[in-house]
């Protein structure tokens, strides 16, 4: 199956859609938060060789952070936003890193760029001689 999505939780809903199963794939768990009206946080857990073959995703830990209407999100809910993507992270990389070690961390996704493509589909003629990373 191909997918023209890279995130874990669309391939997972696109596999289930494709195979008409309403239950966890086989290999794969998953879990879905609501922190508040405006941010939502989905996990995917891929275990096994059998969940990576699924969804074709390494077995791994995979974090996705939904947040609607960013442009009009007051402070507050600024404060909610940079607290789950720290809170996740911590989650993420707790014991597989020392106190003293360096990390990096990237984020990636604005109107030119979506996470798994340098554009998006809608702007590929219209924007042919740019790049937007």
């Amino acid at each position: 199956m191909n997918f023209r999505t890279d995130l874990a939780v669309e391939r997972q809903e696109v596999f289930k859609k494709v195979n008409n199963i309403s239950e966890n794939i086989p290999g794969i768990e998953s879990e879905e938060k609501q922190i508040s009206k405006s941010i939502h946080v989905y996990k995917v857990k891929v275990k096994d060789k059998q969940g990576q073959e699924a969804i074709q995703k390494p077995i791994g830990n995979y974090v996705t952070i939904d947040v609607k209407k960013m442009k009009n999100i007051q402070d507050e809910e600024k404060e909610k936003i940079a607290f789950t993507i720290s809170s996740e992270l911590q989650e993420l990389i707790k014991g597989q890193v020392g106190k003293k070690d360096e990390i990096l961390i990237v984020g990636l996704g604005n109107l030119y760029s979506t996470p798994d493509s340098l554009r998006t589909k809608s702007n590929t003629k219209s924007r042919r001689n740019k790049t937007y990373l």
